[in-house]
């Protein structure tokens, strides 16, 4: 019975382990998303900064047009450039930190496939020689 309830607790340690590793990664990714998120939101404001010196330089109508046309179409460009960054981060960062979570679900259906097959076979009447 003793090595029963240590191969349980051992087993749950296992999982216990397995969510914190889990949860460290995810806490780490979501520090990089942060970071990521703040660096874009620096740039932008230096960036808008320096567009917004520009317009002011500008002496007609026509300039500021084509300007305006030119921040548009960057501006776009940008846009789907850090959405795909930002889907690529946060996939990497749920597939890292569902993996150690996987593995442990992994060795759970291991384990109760095998509790399981020892049920039937400690049911299943054993057939004598006549």
């Amino acid at each position: 019975m003793e090595k029963i309830y240590a191969d349980f607790v051992s087993f749950q340690q296992a999982n216990f382990d397995a969510f914190v590793k889990s949860s460290t990664t995810f806490a780490k990714g979501c520090e990089q998303f942060s970071k990521h998120i703040v660096d874009l939101t620096t740039k932008s404001v230096e960036d808008n900064m320096e567009l917004a010196k520009k317009f002011a330089s500008l002496k007609n109508m026509n300039d500021v047009v084509a300007l305006q046309t030119k921040v548009i179409e960057e501006g776009f460009e940008t846009a789907i450039e850090e959405s795909r960054k930002v889907a690529d981060l946060s996939a990497v960062v749920i597939k890292d930190a569902a993996a150690p979570l996987t593995e442990r679900v992994k060795a759970n259906v291991i384990a109760i496939n095998a509790a399981a097959a020892n049920v039937q076979k400690a049911a299943t009447p054993s057939k004598k020689a006549a």
